[in-house]
């Protein structure tokens, strides 16, 4: 298992780039390329795209607020009031759901209505979060696997972010209250241990809240968290803090990290927590201690997350946090952004659709990204259809032509770049 050393969390979050140069830490130019935006297409993300309509059945249908995993030949979707649907790469087809709902030995509970799952590309390994500090295992058949539970000293489990790489789960835990608290976890699955990781030793910077926190299920630009909690500050400015953001990834066998008003890039390392990127967003940095003061800060940046492929990172990004668009108000805007680790280019476009001129389609967003460095998300085909009537170019392009005779009640289409 990977072992880590203590961190402050003063080096963790001070993004200096002067710092950063010297240590050989690649700069990525997201404040220019911001200023300057480009359209994104598909060429730009990956060499190749897949179109996977998913089966439509009575067992296999698939409900709101879907999400992705890609493990090995296999999809996986969750959505809303759904168990977990498991379905063939290359064609689409229905295989199983994995597991059930329910309290029985192979059936896990729904957290706000919604499945909690994660796919190990290392281990072939399918996890289910359910009731308490209990995550049940699957094989990459959907097969059931003895389930794992976690031991005292871990927080509780409804409120953590998890990623798995091989015998190692880990675990992180966002600090808003407290102070000294502790940020990253390890368990090595063979031998139960539980390790502490990576300590919050700063004081954790204080906010004044104007109403009682509420809970709301979903939204934004997380597909994965079950819920977020709404914390109200002051001049009506609210905060969404999402229960589990997508912050830890596995990439080429590694572990890395990415906080949301962080502008570094980490690897979870042998003895450290390594900077590896560095966003430098010039005048629209946001400072630690400026994180939870709205006024002056509209125009900064904070990241919602990161994933990465084989080519490029690609990130979704917000202005006007504070000013959330929840129910038609706030003023509050989301772009895609990508960095190509090969050429140095940054990319940056407002919300929208990526293109792909190939096939006359596009790519609505992507939620997931895999070991290898595929990039993968999912399209209601609803939207697809009404796209294709509104741009009839490439009308004898096959990919077109299966999706458009697709009836409207059809199951999410799934979009693989790599």
């Amino acid at each position: 298992m990977k072992k880590i050393v203590f961190i402050a969390l003063t080096v963790i979050s001070c993004a200096c780039s002067n710092i950063k140069q010297e240590q050989g830490v690649e700069i990525i130019p997201l404040g220019l390329a911001f200023e300057q935006p480009e359209e994104i297409s598909v060429k730009d993300v990956g060499s190749h795209i897949d179109y996977v309509p998913l089966e439509t059945t009575d067992e296999s249908l698939i409900g709101d607020r879907a999400y992705i995993r890609i493990l090995k030949d296999k999809l996986l979707v969750g959505s809303r009031e759904q168990p977990v649907k498991m379905f063939d790469r290359k064609t689409g087809k229905f295989i199983r759901c994995v597991g059930k709902i329910g309290q029985g030995a192979d059936e896990y509970l729904l957290q706000d209505g919604f499945p909690v799952f994660w796919t190990d590309d290392v281990s072939g390994i399918i996890y289910v979060q359910t009731e308490g500090q209990r995550i049940l295992r699957f094989d990459a058949d959907g097969s059931p696997l003895e389930s794992i539970h976690l031991p005292e000293g871990l927080p509780r489990l409804q409120g953590l972010s998890v990623v798995g790489n091989g015998d190692d789960l880990y675990f992180y835990q966002k600090t808003l209250f407290k102070k000294n608290e502790d940020k990253i976890f390890s368990y090595n699955i063979p031998t139960g241990k539980l390790h502490t990781e990576i300590a919050n030793q700063e004081d954790t910077i204080p906010f004044e809240l104007t109403k009682t926190p509420i809970i709301l299920g979903g939204y934004g630009n997380n597909p994965a968290s079950p819920h977020c909690l709404i914390l109200y500050l002051k001049n009506d400015k609210v905060v969404f803090d999402y229960a589990k953001e997508p912050c830890l990834w596995a990439f080429d066998d590694q572990i890395y990290l990415k906080e949301n008003f962080n502008d570094t890039l980490y690897c979870v390392s042998d003895q450290s927590l390594e900077p590896r990127y560095v966003f430098d967003l010039g005048s629209r940095h946001w400072s630690y201690e400026e994180r939870y003061h709205p006024e002056g800060n509209e125009d900064k940046i904070a990241f919602n997350y990161v994933l990465e492929g084989d080519k490029v990172l690609f990130f979704v990004f917000q202005t006007n946090y504070y000013e959330i668009n929840y129910k038609g108000l706030g003023k509050d805007e989301t772009y895609w952004g990508i960095y190509d680790k090969e050429n140095g280019q940054v990319k940056v476009m407002a919300k929208g659709k990526i293109g792909d001129p190939e096939n006359g389609l596009f790519v609505k967003s992507f939620q997931t990204a895999t070991a290898e460095g595929e990039l993968a998300g999912l399209l209601d085909i609803a939207e697809v259809k009404e796209w294709i009537e509104e741009n009839p170019s490439k009308k004898d392009n096959q990919v077109r032509q299966l999706l458009s005779d697709l009836p409207d009640e059809s199951n999410p289409v799934a979009v693989i770049v790599k």
